[in-house]
């Protein structure tokens, strides 16, 4: 678990938290679709979904189903209060490979489950607005995406089988103080949902690289979580306009994305580490802003200038099933960028971030260097860009 108070700091070690038990459930959400061929969606309860951590899950999948690695979506919500599955910003901390062997057996058992009550279904489109609870926190009042689109599928005779929803929001909402697991106010949200109707819920979370709760709650307990909660699901409840959508063939299309980049040759990360250490001088080293710089922006900074070069590849995917698309993306990526690869046409995009890798923020260039998330980004300047550019190109 990340966050933590300095007395947690001296007991867990930085960037953990020992957990005193679990707060709520965290689920394993599991949506096959076979349109042509089959296609599954797996998304967890937790923060990242680093590419070794996908690339083990896909390995053990492909091997007990048949399945090819490109069949397969492996996403999280990124609840900021989950079990270390990852390395995160600390590359000295080991997950626990038994624990990854367990998600990846409970993924194939899901798959299987599912597979095997496959019926024909319809697919309908909703899309609302979300009033309140969050926003754009680097440029409050400015857009983001306010909306939830609602993907529901439908037996031939209209029950429906599961409601998608796809909205963009940073669940953490709890704060430092808690020492429980939790899925946060997504989890809240989906509960709240499915106890209306019994209808499964399942959360695709999109670009929210730049939108979160912080501006806007008024607190940081579990009872704020269950406000924001019950207050965003009372907005999803009664159908909107909802229309039919046309299925074919699914058509998958991976597109690989690469970093190459030599960090010491970047006047960014060489101004930018100037300008940190210049701002610790004059910063209190008690107060949260010290800590935020030294172990956070500044140790981000210096740790890509210890490089001599960094290589990264990211997997971005595109699944088009005609009346509608769903794109993947390996990052946090921002409100500009998702913006584009929703917008570019008329094909309603379901967009899945925080999916099959972890390649930090994708901060459009117009902001790059301006908002914090470029300090911890894998992305140099404008590769964000062209990877958004490569994946439009690639739309039908």
């Amino acid at each position: 678990m990340i966050n933590q108070t300095e007395a947690q700091k001296q007991q867990a070690g930085k960037g953990t938290r020992i957990a005193q038990g679990a707060r709520d459930d965290l689920l394993l959400e599991t949506l096959v679709i076979e349109s042509g061929q089959i296609v599954v969606f797996f998304t967890l309860d937790m923060i990242i979904a680093e590419k070794e951590f996908c690339d083990y899950c896909k390995s053990k999948i492909t091997k007990a189903t048949g399945l090819e690695a490109k069949q397969i979506c492996i996403s999280c919500i990124h609840t900021h209060n989950s079990p270390l599955t990852s390395h995160g910003m600390n590359h000295h901390q080991k997950p626990d490979k038994e624990y990854w062997n367990r998600l990846a057996d409970q993924m194939i058992c899901a798959f299987q489950l599912a597979r095997n009550h496959l019926q024909p279904a319809r697919v309908f489109l909703d899309e609302y607005k979300i009033i309140g609870y969050y926003n754009n926190r680097n440029r409050p009042g400015e857009e983001y995406f306010d909306q939830c689109l609602d993907l529901t599928f439908k037996t031939e005779s209209g029950i429906p089988l599961v409601r998608l929803l796809n909205l963009a929001c940073h669940p953490s909402l709890i704060g430092v103080q808690n020492r429980y697991f939790t899925s946060d106010f997504f989890g809240v949200m989906r509960r709240y949902i499915q106890g209306i109707n019994g209808t499964p819920v399942m959360i695709m979370n999109g670009e929210a690289g730049d939108v979160s709760p912080r501006l806007l709650k008024k607190g940081v307990d579990w009872n704020e979580c269950v406000r924001y909660g019950e207050g965003i699901g009372a907005q999803l409840i009664y159908p909107n306009h909802p229309i039919e959508l046309k299925t074919e063939e699914v058509k998958i299309k991976k597109i690989t994305h690469s970093i190459h980049y030599h960090p010491q040759e970047s006047d960014y990360l060489w101004d930018k580490k100037k300008e940190l250490t210049e701002k610790l001088k004059g910063t209190d080293q008690q107060t949260k802003e010290y800590e935020l710089i030294s172990g956070c922006f500044l140790y981000d900074i210096e740790e890509k200038l210890s490089h001599d070069e960094l290589r990264y590849e990211g997997d971005c995917f595109i699944y088009e099933f005609g009346g509608f698309r769903m794109v993947t993306v390996p990052c946090e990526i921002d409100s500009v960028l998702g913006k584009k690869l929703r917008n570019h046409d008329s094909t309603p995009t379901i967009l899945q971030a925080y999916s099959n890798g972890f390649l930090y923020y994708a901060v459009n260039q117009e902001e790059y260097g301006k908002v914090f998330e470029s300090y911890v980004t894998y992305f140099p300047r404008g590769s964000a860009d062209s990877m958004v550019e490569k994946m439009i190109s690639r739309y039908e």
